[in-house]
């Protein structure tokens, strides 16, 4: 059983990398991966509480690259000290937080200062700045907050900057580490067969058709264009905990044979 697509405060999960290992062992998995976004600086404190209690982890990182619609490719296996996945890393940082200084003169445009409810982290997302626009009483929820604020279209949007698949693939790789498409049934922008068979030419492995709110359907459609385009079957509950309350670690685990391939595959490889 396993969970390779996680989140904690080092991005914008509410569990620290402890509390999430802590949290992994609890609902019995074999297999536990941190996937932060943009970020590494979890890996260390997970890894540590991981090797206390003998739960087999991963580093890994979920990076965003450039395509028609919001792709998000997971890196597990990574080696951290890579001098490719620090630079990009990096050059992320750089972007996000050019990103978010305009976000916030957008918003400060619109009569809208969030920044008395923004928090500190080192990795500030567009999902701290929607929190916060609910928390000041801007928006009713996440969803109106990107809707009527911070969304695609929206008058405080931002584009970010971002590397091509090809550079993230291939980053994810030099350093010795296994790329899966993230949620790719949240892509609704493009054709998904043309999705997988992109993704596959460019060297990912593993699509994350197993995911916290993917319906049945689309569980079995992603799952069948992995298989005809010989790539690995995973799952992943995306988990951010409080603040996603219906991905609970370990919630997007089924027990089925092809993501017990996966589990033997990573294992062997890994471990």
């Amino acid at each position: 059983m396993f969970d390779i697509h996680t989140h904690s405060t080092h991005s914008d999960g509410t569990d620290t990398p402890a509390e999430l290992v802590l949290k992994a062992r609890a609902v019995g998995l074999s297999l536990f991966a941190l996937t932060d976004h943009d970020s590494l600086r979890g890996i260390p404190e997970a890894a540590r509480a991981a090797r206390e209690i003998g739960l087999p982890f991963l580093a890994g990182c979920e990076l965003e690259a450039e395509y028609e619609d919001t792709l998000h490719i997971l890196g597990i296996g990574l080696d951290i000290e890579n001098e490719a996945l620090k630079a990009l890393i990096r050059e992320k940082d750089r972007c996000r937080n050019e990103r978010n200084r305009r976000l916030t003169e957008k918003l400060l445009h619109l009569g809208v200062d969030v920044a008395p409810a923004l928090p500190e982290p080192e990795l500030l997302t567009r999902g701290h700045f929607a929190d916060a626009l609910v928390e000041l009483g801007y928006a009713k929820d996440r969803f109106d907050a990107f809707d009527r604020f911070i969304g695609s279209g929206a008058p405080a949007f931002v584009k970010a900057e971002q590397p091509s698949p090809e550079e993230v693939v291939g980053i994810i790789r030099a350093a010795g580490g296994t790329a899966i498409i993230a949620h790719p049934m949240k892509m609704k922008r493009c054709d998904p067969a043309e999705l997988i068979r992109d993704m596959a030419r460019l060297g990912i492995e593993g699509v994350e058709a197993h995911y916290c709110g993917a319906t049945e359907g689309e569980t079995r459609r992603f799952a069948s264009l992995a298989r005809e385009n010989g790539l690995f079957v995973s799952c992943g509950s995306d988990c951010h905990g409080l603040r996603r309350p219906s991905s609970p670690i370990g919630g997007a685990w089924r027990d089925c044979e092809e993501l017990k391939r996966t589990e033997r595959l990573l294992i062997e490889r890994y471990f």
